[in-house]
């Protein structure tokens, strides 16, 4: 049987944990000989095959297990460093977002992600992607729409990340702990050993991590320590029950908490709180917001090769639950009240999620001319979100609370099929077909709970009061909305060997996103003239053409890979915050929440990466990207009406897509000094990320910025290791030059723009810099 194909996340396993190749960013490196220095060849599954990257007709980006080791990559969000085109952020503790060539998604605008993550190619929320990251394969980076072969037909592209497996040689493992100046530990281990020779090994797995974050103080609540804190374990076996027959087993826990201080910027108008700037990463909120997150998730594999055709089956599991608080009063600006309102102005939240998907897919054998690949595919995701909203209203001095529930439940299954023709020795033909059932459900009901504060003059009415709020309750923000689409969506691909180390290509690919409704938990909505018809949204369908090449240059020495892509849109979905509606009297209501509508829209740009071995001692490798995006003939809802519109429209024809950087770039190198038995390195990583807009300047009023400056961030390593990589101690510096360029900003909570006209913005500038020192034993 041949592990290497069966089970591609554990090739050169051994290897891995021995010997620490000498890569760049995006590539692994073969330790050079005295005959010539080549690069080694990269394998991934982006294609649901074990294959060289350099035989994948699109664009695929890996960040190797050991660059992940070798750029101290503890968090996920440190991968955007190690490529170009990829954002990943956390606006706070609650929201993670990924973008992709362009395209960005505001995950609280409740629409599909524009980039889809998969754990072992299993597809998962992006919460469990946005935490530790220990003991890995690899990361594959696809980009383009995933038409074909990926669980959903996301329009930007899909991430994978792919663990160390148990594997069927010799026992491998590590243990490494790193500290740094910002309170951070990060301890991992691992070990893999067969139990039963070439037919059952294990694998165990463990991280805790915990760190300073952000390192926001609140100035109001004392809390001057802020923690972030990770625990995680993961268990993996193989088992190879016959000859034609194996089954991998994944599973993995984390536990993660949050300490999630606001930071804010601006001048008080009322002269009575701090002027603050976003490098004070200051907060003022009466409470400390806070975020916790736990998940389980698992997959079983299957591979069977019958008639000499590979059958795997996949079934992924996973159930999270995440809880937060969020303080409304960002700014404390009910302590500036004349007559204090002793009430409490927080919201929490808790969102659990529980998901099962089945895939089922039959490859032929490797054939001269024809090789195919048929599928089928389903998924059932059921999420539920419970809340609780402290509000007051300054007019009478009431505080209350509502209380509400919001489930989600989707569901799709799919057919598929990926064939590809050799029509020629230098020419290749791929074809894919998918077909797409989507089915969701959801709901949205808000109640009244109780009152938290009346003023001492209407106490003794409390009853009518209460009565009073109680009967604007229930509000149904979303009424049962129920929906299913189909959809079918796919690739065409043409490719060219001009010689054994050079091809090029042309593609078609076909992206999607199912329609549904805005969420917004207001009764407000019953003011637009079709009523809750008005909030919903339609699908996106986008066609999308890419040409590239792949190479292989100075006799295997250097990789160069480009792209030239064009994506356009038919119904983009976009969102908007702040939007208000007039009321029957002519009043502007507010319409929380925020609105998905659809716009036409059109995006282009370039792509290139490559690594090169200098020297035998010296290599370095680099991505760029360039990306535009407009808007082409759309409007989008606001607060600009026409006479006798109830709600606006504005044009947005020609403006910018999203908020993603036009230019990005990244570079990275290491030279190490080969000594008698030991070697000194030294590397270092550099990234540059270009001005872009601030998607979330209509969150709110105030003076917010329209965009973000550029900024570039390096990180430099320096270390001493053995020459057969057994261990490794280094020093490092991340962000070594203190960049604090502001990369989010929101406008003034409604608080603060009643009681003193919006006096500051939520702020949040890049992590300082941070000094560390980490050893590592591979055994």
């Amino acid at each position: 049987m041949n592990h290497s194909l069966k089970h591609p996340q554990t090739i050169g396993k051994t290897a891995i944990a021995r010997k620490t190749a000498l890569a760049a960013a995006l590539g692994i490196f073969a330790a050079p000989t005295m005959a010539q220095m080549v690069l080694e060849e990269v394998i991934v599954t982006a294609q649901k095959r074990a294959e060289s990257v350099q035989d994948v007709n699109a664009t695929v980006n890996v960040v190797s297990g050991e660059n992940i080791e070798r750029f101290n990559t503890f968090d996920f969000s440190e991968i955007e460093s190690q490529t170009a085109g990829l954002t990943l952020s956390s606006p706070n503790a609650r929201n993670n977002t990924i973008s992709l060539r362009g395209v960005s998604v505001d995950p609280e605008a409740g629409n599909a992600a524009a980039v889809d993550v998969y754990w072992n190619d299993a597809i998962v929320r992006a919460d469990v992607a946005f935490t530790q990251l220990y003991d890995l394969a690899r990361i594959e980076i696809l980009r383009g729409p995933q038409g074909t072969l990926q669980g959903r037909t996301s329009p930007a592209g899909a991430i994978n990340i792919i663990t160390q497996g148990a594997s069927l040689d010799e026992p491998s493992g590590y243990v490494s702990v790193s500290a740094s100046d910002n309170a951070g530990i990060n301890t991992q281990a691992a070990y893999g050993a067969p139990l039963i020779e070439d037919t059952l090994a294990v694998r165990v797995a463990a991280v805790y991590d915990t760190n300073a974050g952000p390192d926001v103080e609140n100035i109001t609540t004392g809390l001057d320590d802020q923690e972030l804190e990770a625990k995680s374990a993961r268990f993996s076996a193989l088992w190879d029950i016959m000859e034609s027959l194996s089954a991998q087993l994944i599973y993995q826990y984390l536990d993660q908490s949050k300490d999630d201080p606001k930071g804010l910027t601006g001048v008080d108008a009322l002269n009575q709180r701090p002027s603050l700037q976003p490098s004070d990463r200051t907060a003022l909120a009466p409470s400390n917001d806070t975020a916790d997150l736990e998940f389980d998730v698992a997959n079983l594999i299957v591979d069977w090769e019958f008639m000499e055709h590979s059958v795997t089956g996949i079934i992924g599991y996973q159930d999270s639950l995440k809880e937060a608080k969020t303080e409304n009063d960002r700014a404390n600006s009910m302590a500036l009240l004349e007559t204090p309102i002793p009430t409490p102005t927080f919201q929490t939240s808790a969102t659990d999620t529980e998901s099962i998907s089945y895939e089922l897919r039959i490859a032929s054998p490797d054939n001269d001319f024809w090789d195919y690949m048929i599928g089928l595919y389903y998924q059932d995701q059921n999420t539920s979100t419970e809340f609780a909203a402290n509000s007051v209203r300054l007019e009478n001095q009431l505080g209350f609370r509502t209380v509400g529930n919001l489930p989600v439940n989707r569901n799709n299954y799919a057919i598929f099929t990926f064939n590809s023709f050799t029509l020629t020795d230098d020419l290749e033909l791929e074809f894919g077909l998918r077909w797409t059932n989507y089915d969701s459900f959801v709901r949205a009901d808000v109640f009244f709970d109780q009152l938290n504060y009346l003023p001492p003059s209407l106490e003794p009415i409390a009853d009518v009061v209460e009565a009073g709020f109680a009967a604007n309750f229930p509000i149904i923000a979303v009424d049962n909305a129920d929906s299913q689409e189909d959809a079918v969506t796919g690739s065409l691909t043409l490719r060219w060997d001009w010689t054994d180390e050079i091809a090029t290509y042309v593609s078609y690919n076909r992206g999607y996103r199912p329609g549904g409704i805005s969420i917004i938990p207001s009764p407000n909505v019953e003011f637009l003239p079709n009523g809750q018809d008005d909030i919903m949204y339609s699908e996106e369908e986008s066609d999308a053409f890419e040409i590239g090449f792949k190479s292989r240059l100075l006799d295997g020495q250097a990789t160069l890979n480009g792209a030239l892509y064009y994506q356009s849109f038919d119904g983009y979905q976009g969102f908007v915050r702040g939007v208000q509606v007039l009321s029957d009297d002519g009043a502007a209501e507010d319409l929380p929440g925020g609105i998905v509508y659809n716009g036409d829209a059109n995006i282009w740009g370039v792509e290139l990466e490559g690594q090169i071995l200098l020297t035998e001692t010296w290599s370095a490798g680099s991505a760029l990207s360039y990306t535009k995006g407009e808007w082409d003939g759309a409007t989008q809802p606001c607060n600009d009406r026409a006479p006798g519109e109830v709600i606006g429209e504005c044009d947005i024809d020609g403006q910018a897509l999203g908020g993603e950087p036009e230019w990005s770039f990244s570079v990275n190198s290491e030279y190490y000094i080969p000594l008698d038995s030991t070697e000194v390195y030294f590397r270092g990583l550099f990234k540059y990320t270009d001005d872009r807009l601030n998607i979330d300047a209509s969150a709110g009023l105030g003076i917010v910025a329209a965009d973000f400056e550029a900024y570039q961030t390096l990180d430099l390593f320096a270390g001493w290791r053995s020459a057969d990589y057994t261990w490794d101690v280094s020093v490092w510096g991340k962000n070594v030059f203190d960049e604090d360029e502001v990369i989010f900003q929101q406008g003034p909570d409604s608080l603060d723009v009643a009681i003193s006209d919006g006096s500051y913005t939520q702020t949040n500038v890049l992590r300082e810099r941070t000094i560390g020192i980490t050893g590592r034993y591979n055994f």
